[in-house]
């Protein structure tokens, strides 16, 4: 009996042209695995799985690759958010410049935090090259209601473009506390939305509804910019 052998399983068979031959003839073995039921077909479906997605490159894994956009998100964040060393200064009308204010101060008007940069009216306050300055609030026109208004002059000394919205950027915060946006009212010449352009020089007006009656004390106007990265707050503060 002659007898050969190869990879898989033998077979035994008997050969025609000399029935007294028996061969062992190799056929190939399966490799998918049997299963005794659905339950571990699926078991076995999971554990393939998770084998396959543990031999995955590292750069394609999904943890890393949201550990990375993070990192980029916090790059920019923090690129738009380090305008400058020393933060914004603020300088009186006489000359005199003073740092922001101290992380640990007292707050100057009620709300104000430690990031808030606060000035009195008349005041420029620096921040990153654009150099803001208000006037003393004074009455506006009435034609349609009593109103408060301040001149606003912005600087652009940076080298971008500088943002402003006198609908959106400007606030003021009554004695009592309450934060009112800016009117429509008021002047000929308020300021409006756009941009100023590196080494321009704007000047407007800014106006807040002051109803009949309102309380007199510390009004504060706030320049708070809607499209800018900083929280950081301007405040110049008025007595009337």
């Amino acid at each position: 009996m002659h007898i050969t052998r190869s990879g898989g399983t033998l077979t035994a068979r008997t050969c025609p042209a000399h029935p007294g031959w028996v061969s062992l003839m190799s056929q190939p073995q399966s490799s998918q695995p049997v299963f005794n039921n659905p339950r571990e077909a699926r078991a076995h479906a999971r554990a393939d799985k998770a084998y396959r997605k543990a031999q995955r490159p590292w750069y394609k894994k999904k943890r890393f690759i949201l550990a990375a956009l993070v990192l980029v998100v916090a790059g920019i964040v923090v690129v738009n958010t380090s305008g400058g060393d020393s933060g914004p200064t603020v300088t009186s009308p006489g000359g005199a410049g003073s740092a922001a204010q101290e992380a640990n101060a007292q707050p100057a008007f009620p709300g104000a935090t430690k990031n808030d940069v606060v000035a009195r009216a008349g005041d420029t306050v620096d921040a990153d090259g654009l150099k803001t300055t208000t006037t003393p609030l004074a009455p506006g026109d009435s034609t349609l209601g009593n109103t408060l208004c301040t001149t606003v002059t912005h600087d652009n000394q940076s080298d971008e473009p500088s943002t402003f919205s006198g609908g959106l950027d400007w606030k003021l915060q009554s004695p009592n506390g309450a934060i009112l946006s800016s009117t429509f009212t008021g002047s000929d010449n308020l300021l409006q939305s756009g941009q100023l352009a590196p080494g321009g020089t704007m000047t407007a007006d800014v106006c807040f509804d002051a109803p009949q009656g309102s309380p007199s004390g510390q009004h504060v106007v706030l320049l708070d910019p809607s499209f800018r990265f900083s929280s950081d707050r301007i405040a110049w503060l008025n007595t009337l």
